[in-house]
C-alpha cells in the first residue's frame, strides 16, 4: 500500500511538472504572439484602409470630388497617350493624387505621434540619429511638388517605366533584389534599371523617403519645415536633376501652368 502511495506521488508529481511546463510554454506562445504584433506594427500605420484598383481601361480609372478623396491605390494602369492633352492630364493627377494623400497621411501619423513612439523606427527611416532632425524629415511635402515631379518625370503617365514598373519618379535601382526594369539604349556593358513596385503608393512611398532622407535634400528637409511655400522650395531642389536650373524652371513652368498650388490644401477622406 505504501509503495501504491509513492508510485501516485510520483506520478502526480511528473503530472503536476508537465502541466507546469505547458502552461509557461503557453505563457511564451502568447508572449511572443503579443511581441510579434507590437513590433510587427509601423510607427507610419494609420487607420486609412486603401482601395486597391486594377486599371484595365480609361474607364476603370475612379473620379472623384477635391473635397472627398478616397485612398484608391492602383496596382496597374491604362496607356494615357492616345488621350488628348487635357483628359490625359485630368486622369494621371485622378491616377496619382490619392496616392499622394495616402503617403503623406502615413507619415504625418508618424510625426503626430512622435513623442509617444520609439523612435528607432523614425531614425532608420530618416537615416539619422537625432531627433531634432527628424522633424524637418517628416515635414509636410507639398502636393503641387509631387505633381509636378510626377508630372516630368513620368512624361504625365506615358512613360515606360510608369506604365510597366508604376514608377513615377525614374528612380534607379542598383539592386539586383529589386524588381526592376531595364532602360532601353545605352552602353549594353553597363545596363541602366530603374525600379518597378506593385503599386503607385509604393512609388510613391520611395520617392518621399529619399527626399527625407538623402544628403543631397537637406537643406530642402530644413526649409520645408519652415516654410510651405511651393515655388520658394523647388529651389532647393535641384539636385534632383543634372539639369539643375534647367529642372527647377520646368517644375515652375508646370506648378504655374497646371495651378498645381490648389492641391497643396488638400487631404485624404
Amino acid at each position: 500500500m505504501k509503495k501504491d502511495l509513492i508510485e501516485f506521488d510520483c506520478a502526480k508529481s511528473t503530472l503536476s511538472q508537465k502541466n507546469n511546463k505547458s502552461v509557461v510554454f503557453l505563457i511564451n506562445l502568447l508572449l511572443l504572439f503579443f511581441s510579434i504584433t507590437v513590433f510587427s506594427q509601423s510607427v507610419f500605420d494609420t487607420n486609412i484602409l486603401p482601395i486597391y484598383i486594377h486599371a484595365e481601361s480609361v474607364d476603370d480609372i475612379r473620379e472623384f470630388n477635391l473635397d472627398s478623396i478616397p485612398p484608391y491605390i492602383y496596382t496597374h494602369i491604362p496607356d494615357l497617350k492616345s488621350l488628348d492633352v487635357q483628359t490625359r492630364k485630368k486622369k494621371f493627377i485622378q491616377l496619382i493624387l490619392p496616392a499622394i494623400l495616402f503617403e503623406k497621411s502615413k507619415i504625418h501619423t508618424a510625426l503626430n505621434n512622435i513623442d509617444d513612439i520609439s523612435l528607432s523606427e523614425l531614425y532608420l527611416y530618416c537615416n539619422c540619429s537625432s531627433k531634432e532632425k527628424l522633424e524637418p524629415c517628416l515635414s509636410s511635402q507639398p502636393n503641387s511638388i509631387i505633381l509636378a515631379q510626377a508630372a516630368i518625370e513620368s512624361g504625365w503617365g506615358t512613360s515606360r517605366f510608369f506604365i510597366e514598373g508604376l514608377n513615377l519618379f525614374g528612380v534607379h535601382s542598383f539592386s539586383k533584389k529589386d524588381k526592376r526594369i531595364q532602360a532601353k539604349g545605352g552602353d549594353t556593358s553597363k545596363p541602366i534599371y530603374v525600379k518597378k513596385y506593385d503599386n503607385i503608393s509604393a512609388s510613391i512611398s520611395d520617392y518621399l523617403r529619399t527626399l527625407a532622407k538623402s544628403y543631397a535634400y537637406e537643406d530642402y528637409r530644413n526649409y520645408r519645415a519652415q516654410n510651405d511655400s511651393a515655388l520658394f522650395l523647388i529651389q532647393y531642389l535641384d539636385k534632383y536633376s543634372e539639369r539643375r536650373q534647367a529642372y527647377i524652371d520646368d517644375l515652375e513652368r508646370v506648378i504655374k501652368y497646371n495651378n498645381f498650388i490648389e492641391y497643396d490644401l488638400i487631404k485624404i477622406d
